[in-house]
């Protein structure tokens, strides 16, 4: 049995799995960064996005403080229990 990356008979390399490796041209590497820039742009105003929501969430559930910011989960859990509350009283 041939262990992997081992030369065969006739010195031929085994076979390798999945899509070829293609040489990174300079042009490639340039496509390759802006698209990583752009993705890292998207991921930035996402999480822009959950923390400002996140902002407006603490500011309408009882507990809020402008000293100390509950952490996300808390707001989280927070909100989920005060619905639930509200709901308790409207039954």
């Amino acid at each position: 049995s041939k262990e992997e990356g081992e030369l065969g008979a006739e010195g031929e390399r085994p076979k390798k799995r999945g899509p070829k490796k293609r040489k990174m041209t300079k042009a490639r590497l340039e496509r390759s960064k802006l698209r990583r820039q752009k993705a890292n742009a998207r991921e930035r105003n996402r999480m822009h996005d959950l923390n400002a929501a996140l902002d407006n969430l603490r500011k309408v559930v009882p507990c809020y403080s402008k000293t100390q910011k509950l952490s996300k989960i808390e707001t989280l859990r927070l909100a989920k229990n005060y619905i639930w509350a509200l709901s308790e009283i409207l039954r």
